[in-house]
């Protein structure tokens, strides 16, 4: 399986946040993160500095979801991702 074009494929890391209090804010309460980090699976021939592994923080609003195997993988385009850590 392999991205095609400007595609990135990533597989999403969920991040716990913590609040100064203490409080743990989990994806489903804090819907104002725009952005959110993620584990590239495969970037498209036309993508460059990317690698399967790598990890990225890039435009949820972009991305698009699909199932492969039963996986829950997301397809975002390359000029979505914002950091590459």
């Amino acid at each position: 399986m392999r991205a095609l074009n400007n595609f990135v494929l990533v597989k999403r890391i969920e991040e716990e946040v913590k609040k100064e209090s203490g409080l743990i804010v989990t994806d489903l309460t804090d819907k104002a993160i725009r952005y959110k980090l993620g584990e590239v699976v495969s970037a498209g021939e036309d993508v460059f500095g990317l690698d399967p592994e790598d990890r990225i923080y890039f435009d949820s609003a972009a991305s698009s979801e699909i199932r492969i195997k039963g996986e829950k993988l997301l397809v975002v385009p390359d000029r979505q991702v914002v950091i590459k850590l």
